[in-house]
């Protein structure tokens, strides 16, 4: 077995949210000099990231692929962003790291709840074959506006890409956004509707290998077995502590976050007719 190789000590420092042209050409500078740094990336043979909407069990399934020894996905670094902005593939991969670490010195929590899973390879690798990023929403809607975006990505990362897809119940992330934002279900729902928009538009342009559909309840249900399923679309296989360790953090069932809130007939006559529209959606409804 390879020695686990830590992220390097150079990139621990927090990463800042860039904005304006100064920040942005002061991060361009340092993430190239930081990638001088870069360990090898010779074994890497994914990118991964995720499209799809807040709420929806990203950093959870995210964190569980960050906890194999053979991937690091970094949290919120909105990697799509880095790559409009014109960043290399060696400077993004290693804001990636950078981002990573920064998450683990937060202990890695997010919104109250901790996504730490003990025992496992969570900011250290053994040998580096998968490597991306969680910022779902952002993502798509980028992509969806830009679309030679994706192509730009393909070309960039110089390995095969791979999308995840999470979806949730429509109800639940539509109630949990209004009461967050402190909105009413009608502007939740249009909120909504606009993710739904833009993954309609983005899914054709990505490949049957590229794109893995993921259902969050049946995520939450069986951790193990949908946690196993995504590890081989990224091209990693899984060991039973692994799947065992992961499956350890997630709460076998969902939060009904739809039922915390008054609905009228028109606003859930409004969420069901996004679901009849976008049938990625499915199956979903308010009683299940």
């Amino acid at each position: 077995m390879p020695p686990k190789q830590r992220i390097p000590r150079q990139v621990l420092e927090g990463l800042p949210d860039p904005h304006g042209l100064h920040q942005w050409a002061s991060l361009y500078v340092r993430s190239a000099v930081g990638a001088r740094k870069n360990p090898s990336f010779a074994d890497l043979s994914v990118f991964c990231f995720f499209i799809g909407y807040s709420r929806s069990g990203h950093t959870l399934i995210g964190t569980t692929l960050n906890a194999h020894p053979e991937v690091v996905i970094s949290h919120e670094l909105d990697a799509v962003r880095f790559v409009r902005h014109g960043f290399r593939r060696s400077q993004l991969f290693s804001l990636i790291l950078q981002r990573d670490q920064h998450f683990g010195t937060m202990g890695r929590t997010w919104s109250g709840y901790a996504y730490d899973i003990p025992g496992q390879y969570q900011g250290r690798y053994e040998r580096l074959r998968v490597i991306g990023d969680k910022r779902a929403r952002s993502s798509v809607l980028q992509i969806a506006h830009q679309p030679e975006l994706l192509d730009r990505m393909r070309r960039e990362m110089s390995v095969p890409l791979r999308v995840i897809h999470v979806t949730r119940n429509p109800f639940d992330n539509i109630a949990t956004e209004a009461r967050r934002h402190k909105m009413s279900l009608t502007q939740a729902t249009g909120w909504y509707e606009e993710i739904c928009r833009a993954v309609a538009a983005v899914r054709p342009l990505l490949g049957s290998d590229e794109l893995l559909d993921v259902r969050y309840e049946t995520f939450a249900a069986d951790p193990r077995n949908t946690l196993a399923e995504i590890c081989r679309f990224l091209g990693v296989e899984p060991d039973a502590g692994y799947l065992d360790a992961c499956a350890g953090i997630v709460w076998p069932s969902t939060n009904r976050t739809r039922d915390a809130v008054e609905w009228s007939s028109a606003e859930r006559g409004g969420v069901d007719r996004l679901i009849d529209t976008y049938g990625v959606l499915g199956t979903y409804s308010f009683d299940g």
